[in-house]
């Protein structure tokens, strides 16, 4: 192992780590625009110039690896004096956007700017080379040439994480700009991650553009449940408004989100948020329609069933569990099988429920029939009612309209609720309650909270116990671990 001193202090470091990576693992600093750990090395920005002993220039900390005995500088006058040359070239053809860009507040150039600069412009503003602006690039991104510095972080991403390069540099020396490549279209499904990646602008999301300024926002730690993969992810919001997701990097799932995941913050304020029940097409108090659900469920007695679902947490499907055992009802099932593993190399996977390992956990615990046997039974007309959530009911929508049976379903939005559903019951998303949901890899992903549910929406766990105060099999769950005991128990 090398050991290089960076800055007076001494470490010993793996064989192949970067100058930059060593100063990292010491605490030290050093300004990058061009460098991301997940993405090859460019060393064109020339931002992370350092003074190495007995070496005749300035080197690239990035793309200079570290070597037995190396002695580097990051804080002397010669570095200080590259960096502000180098900010200076940088902002030469640089338009004055900060009042409108959507990447003030983090931007690296407006922070190195008073870090390491604050040099007034020796350029004339008329002549400035003017590029194109505020153009609109796949269904997700705007690209404005005028504010790149041509870090080409957003070329290595398509071209080695997606695969897809539909970006190149076109032309040469200071009229060199980023565009798609002749019969490319920038809509590879992880595009987002460029306006994330770009330090400065010149990429912005469409979804998030003028929506709200980043010192406003608020971070809170969020789990995506579009698929099986179950990224880390971070919501921003402000006002109980989420206004965007980004990724939370860490080494078992995820550097990056898809652009699918990131859109699943809009299920929860969209216009169709179901804050009332529905008893056929009808909206209705909750109250009312809770009476009703649980006097069919009632009615049906032991043909009455009830089945878990994959996008339900641990602890919603457990007390899903709970409730089956207070109707006394045989038809129950928590069992889902999916085909696992990543579908496109990157993160979404082939199974598309949250969840599956979780509803596992609570059949190992309560039992139950699995999926083919409770599809026989509903097929068969042995089960009358079929009380589960909306997406687990598209899982039987020919066996329900071949059988006749009722459905009573949990939805958040009215856009889930399956045709012929005879009554729905609202509950608050994951981005209002707590959940516990563990995805195709066995690991555990726990939501919190991040903004609260609208007037009257109560968490699904609450809203099967007041349903089961109704049809008389009270079970009395005061939490949501309260469902979790309970199944511990059996």
């Amino acid at each position: 192992m090398p050991k290089i001193t960076i800055d007076a202090r001494t470490i010993d470091v793996p064989k192949g780590t970067s100058v930059l990576e060593a100063a990292q693992l010491l605490g030290v600093y050093i300004p990058r625009y061009c460098y991301h750990p997940r993405l090859s090395v460019s060393g064109n920005c020339r931002m992370c110039l350092v003074e190495v002993e007995k070496a005749p220039k300035l080197l690239t900390a990035c793309s200079t690896e570290a070597a037995e005995g190396m002695v580097v500088r990051t804080d002397s006058e010669k570095v200080k004096a590259a960096r502000r040359d180098v900010l200076e070239f940088l902002l030469i053809n640089h338009p004055l956007d900060c009042p409108i860009c959507d990447q003030a507040g983090e931007c690296g150039l407006q922070d190195y700017y008073m870090d390491y600069s604050r040099a007034k412009s020796r350029f004339p503003a008329e002549d400035k080379v003017l590029r194109q602006k505020r153009r609109a690039l796949g269904p997700h991104l705007v690209l404005d040439n005028e504010r790149c510095i041509l870090c080409t972080r957003c070329v290595r991403f398509c071209s080695e994480v997606t695969k897809t390069s539909e970006l190149e540099v076109m032309e040469r020396g200071d009229h060199s700009f980023i565009d798609l490549k002749e019969g490319k279209a920038l809509d590879n499904g992880y595009t987002l991650n460029i306006a994330d990646l770009c330090p400065v602008g010149a990429w912005t999301s469409r979804d998030f553009r003028f929506k709200q300024r980043v010192w406003f926002l608020k971070k809170a730690p969020a789990v995506c449940l579009g698929c099986a993969t179950g990224c880390l992810m971070e919501a921003h919001y402000n006002d109980n408004t989420i206004y965007r997701l980004v990724p939370r990097p860490n080494a078992e799932t995820n550097t990056w989100l898809c652009d699918r995941g990131r859109m699943t913050y809009k299920a929860a304020a969209a216009g169709d948020r179901l804050s009332k029940g529905v008893i056929k097409n009808g909206l209705i108090d909750l109250e009312p329609a809770l009476r009703e659900a649980a006097t069919r469920i009632d009615e049906a007695k032991d043909a009455a069933a009830v089945l878990g679902s994959p996008w339900l947490s641990v602890e919603d499907n457990a007390a899903l569990a709970l409730l089956a055992g207070g109707m006394k009802t045989e038809n129950y099932c928590f069992d889902f099988k999916f085909e696992t593993g990543i579908a496109d190399g990157i993160l979404v996977n082939k199974d598309p429920s949250p969840n599956a390992a979780g509803a596992a956990r609570v059949k190992a615990a309560s039992g139950g029939l699995n999926f083919e046997e409770f599809l026989a039974r509903l097929s068969g007309g042995k089960i009358k009612l079929v009380l589960t959530e909306a997406r687990a009911a598209g899982l039987l929508k020919d066996a329900l309209k071949a059988s006749g049976a009722r459905l009573i379903v949990f939805a958040n939005n009215r856009g889930e609720i399956p045709a012929g559903a005879y009554a729905t019951l609202p509950y608050a998303s994951y981005f209002e309650t707590p959940g516990t949901f563990i995805n195709y890899q066995g690991l555990e992903r726990r939501t919190e909270p991040v903004v609260q549910a609208p007037e009257g929406v109560k968490p699904l766990w609450q809203v099967v116990n007041k349903l089961s105060a109704y049809s008389g099999a009270s079970l009395r769950l005061d939490s949501a671990e309260d469902a979790l005991k309970g199944l511990d128990k059996k």
